[in-house]
């Protein structure tokens, strides 16, 4: 993927009011992923210091706390996920039930785009 890719990104999910994804990303001077999803410093990801993202995981599913009695609120944005990727043409797969945008792929490690 190329900066222009990861800022159209990056404009997409940020122009939306109601969807602010949880993500986690991989590097690729890093041997392990980041453990958990946060929401990401999207300025990072448009000055064009993408370069170093091997991948990153959005989760398409925006939970909301509604007390200690009651579950979680779930909103599932996954349409609206897959529209963005379609729109910019950028390269994903689906791992674990997240969508896993990449950037770098390595010989030993192919994905399977959707």
């Amino acid at each position: 993927m190329n900066k222009t890719k990861w800022k159209e990104l990056a404009d997409a999910f940020t122009d939306h009011a109601e969807f602010q994804p949880n993500v986690r990303f991989k590097y690729l001077r890093d041997d392990d992923a980041m453990p958990g999803f946060s929401f990401p410093d999207w300025e990072w990801v448009r000055k064009g210091i993408s370069s170093c993202i091997e991948w990153m995981d959005i989760d398409p599913i925006r939970k909301e706390h509604c007390g200690r009695l009651l579950p979680d609120s779930e909103t599932d944005f996954s349409n609206f996920v897959v529209s963005v990727l379609a729109k910019y043409q950028i390269p994903y797969s689906i791992e674990n039930g997240v969508y896993r945008v990449w950037g770098y792929t390595q010989a030993n490690n192919q994905p399977n785009f959707v």
